[in-house]
């Protein structure tokens, strides 16, 4: 309303009124927003059919690539005939864009989620080091692992299952294509007379095709169904494992070691404090992982992240930490336990003597990388590391590497053992790599900046309402209201009509009167 509208009581009732409302507006602004956005955010991460965290959790709207590096075993004929010194190169990496889809969901009435993460992975020959037709030599498993079996059997058992390996396809190593390794497959002449011969002391062969994720591209069956918490009613439990294929215990290692719990990298708890550590569980690495706090920020798209990483602890079994000590398969303790650095996923391999650790054996007892040349740690390529929005428990950035070997031991008993020296042949390095995108980026950082904005507009309000009731105070005390002057009317002074008076006194009555 005009000022020319109002009389001084309505302009003072709008100044002093807005100033006050403003005033009022801002100091709740500035000391309740921040808590309401933060309850209202809460309120909305959990996961329910309808929220848009299920939207992102149902379908990772972020490009992930797996990066496959293989090992080429360079002098595998001269190891086998005068066991020489093993070497390995490292090829690659090849890489696939990997899509992640999650499957048969099914929502639970005690606030829990069941499903089944779903895998695809897309060639990206661009962004490879190598082809997928490049000959890769790579230790054969399926006869290294068989002849494990048959280490501390009788002689004529041993000679009986020589006989059979070396007139069926077994061998120290094998050649063929990266493809052929990764995802294609081939056929194995070994596998094939286990699978026919059915052997009632072994494990059952299923089919004679080998490849490292054989059958696993878009396969929903591959990793199992996992059950998590939903975070419904309690936030701090969000994305929570609760059971993998009905269970919350792998059986694979004991006690803890083998306790299910903590992320499957896809959600994590928010507004957990910076020190403590991530823990994850990749089905394929057979037991939980836990990165620890490094202190370091990073900036990914304009967000603040915190670096939590693989350390020495991490594929410790027991040297280092007591607690670890479970890692170490029953029947190799007390005494016979892996040297820190490596996890013997001999539980989980159906005794095969495979061995989980980071990519060339980064920070692991210096025994294992002995053992062969070729290996070449880098920082910045091969340690396992998420970057971590911690408030809203969202990751920035993800290098998921870990690398698999193959022990191989001399058995005078088994041709194909007879020359070699002891050694951790690599069979393959694996690494998931993302960073959230501009788009993912942009609404987290509103998000974020929703407490700050809203204190800003709170101070600048609270500022301009205290700026209209001083301007209020002054126009009151200086009576500098609009038309307030008009209001005055002059009055006369006792001096003036005491003169006047006087005058009358002494003029004649005529011209007093013009007085």
């Amino acid at each position: 309303m005009c000022c020319r509208c109002c009389g001084v009581t309505q302009q003072k009732v709008w100044v002093f009124g807005l100033g006050t409302l403003l005033t009022l507006l801002g100091l709740l602004a500035t000391i309740w927003w921040p808590a309401l956005i933060d309850s209202m955010v809460w309120k909305a991460l959990p996961l329910t059919p309808t929220s848009k965290t299920f939207e992102k959790w149902e379908v990772l709207p972020i490009p992930v690539y797996l990066n496959m590096y293989l090992w080429n075993w360079t002098n595998a004929a001269e190891v086998a005939l005068k066991g020489v010194k093993p070497n390995f190169q490292q090829l690659g990496p090849y890489v696939y864009r990997e899509e992640r889809v999650k499957k048969d969901i099914v929502w639970h009435e005690n606030k829990t989620v069941t499903f089944k993460p779903t895998r695809t992975w897309h060639w990206e020959e661009a962004m490879s080091g190598g082809k997928q037709s490049d000959l890769v030599t790579v230790p054969h498993l399926p006869s290294i692992a068989a002849a494990e079996t048959m280490r501390n059997k009788p002689k004529f058992i041993k000679s009986m299952f020589n006989k059979g390996l070396n007139e069926n396809g077994g061998a120290l190593y094998v050649t063929h294509t990266a493809g052929e390794w990764l995802f294609e497959g081939f056929t194995d002449e070994f596998l094939h007379y286990a699978m026919e011969l059915k052997n009632p002391l072994a494990p059952p062969v299923e089919t004679d095709q080998f490849a490292w994720f054989l059958n696993r591209n878009g396969s929903k069956e591959a990793e199992g169904a996992f059950t998590v918490h939903t975070g419904v009613g309690d936030i701090k439990q969000l994305g929570d494992i609760q059971f993998w294929n009905g269970l919350n215990h792998t059986g694979w290692y004991e006690g803890e070691c083998g306790r299910l719990n903590g992320s499957t990298t896809d959600i994590f708890v928010p507004n957990e404090p910076l020190e403590k550590s991530l823990t994850i569980f990749i089905a394929d690495t057979c037991r939980i992982i836990n990165l620890e706090y490094t202190g370091i920020a990073m900036e990914i798209e304009g967000i603040k992240g915190w670096k939590y990483e693989a350390t020495r602890n991490t594929f410790d079994n027991g040297q280092l930490n007591a607690n670890m000590r479970c890692y170490c398969p029953v029947d190799r303790q007390p005494n016979n336990c892996p040297a820190t650095g490596a996890t013997d996923l001999g539980p989980c391999a159906e005794g095969a003597p495979m061995y989980l650790s980071a990519a060339h054996f980064m920070n692991a007892d210096a025994s294992y990388a002995q053992t062969i040349t070729g290996f070449e740690p880098n920082y910045e390529r091969d340690n396992f590391f998420i970057i971590m929005e911690r408030k809203m428990g969202v990751p920035l950035q993800v290098n998921a590497a870990v690398m698999v070997s193959l022990l191989i031991e001399p058995d005078a008993d088994i041709d194909i053992l007879k020359n070699v020296p002891t050694f951790y042949g690599p069979l393959f390095t694996t690494a998931s790599r993302a960073v959230i995108d501009k788009a993912l980026s942009k609404e987290l950082r509103l998000v974020l900046n929703l407490p700050d904005i809203g204190r800003y507009t709170g101070v600048g309000l609270l500022c301009l309402g205290c700026l209209l009731i001083a301007i209020g105070i002054y126009l009151t005390v200086k009576r500098k209201w609009y038309g307030q002057q008009s209001l005055i009317r002059p009055t006369t002074t006792t001096k003036e009509v005491a003169t006047a008076e006087t005058v009358n006194e002494t003029l004649p009555a005529d011209e007093a009167k013009h007085y």
